[in-house]
């Protein structure tokens, strides 16, 4: 009996203490992936939102630009409606 009962104790309490070693590192090296995975969801968000400010200050930059054209022609249009408005006077009394 002794000769069945030791050795299955020893590798009963081996593999227990394996077990138990193996899962605390296992569990370490959930946390480890779970940290990188959040540094890479970080950098990820971090890119997308530079690329943002740059698309955003590029869009307001280009809006500017068609503010001061939508002026400068707006300027150009109401100069030709007075020169319309003065030729038809002019056609008028003829």
């Amino acid at each position: 009996m002794e000769q069945f009962l030791y050795p299955t104790l020893t590798a009963f309490f081996a593999s227990f203490i394996t077990w138990f070693f193996s899962k605390r590192k296992s569990l370490a090296e959930d946390r480890a992936a779970e940290l990188d995975n959040a540094v890479n969801a970080v950098k990820y968000y971090r890119e997308l939102l530079d690329d943002m400010a740059t698309r955003l200050t590029a869009a307001t930059e280009t809006i500017k630009t068609m503010e001061a054209q939508h002026r400068e022609l707006m300027g150009i249009n109401q100069h030709l409606v007075e020169e319309l408005q003065k030729f038809k006077q002019l056609n008028g009394k003829s």
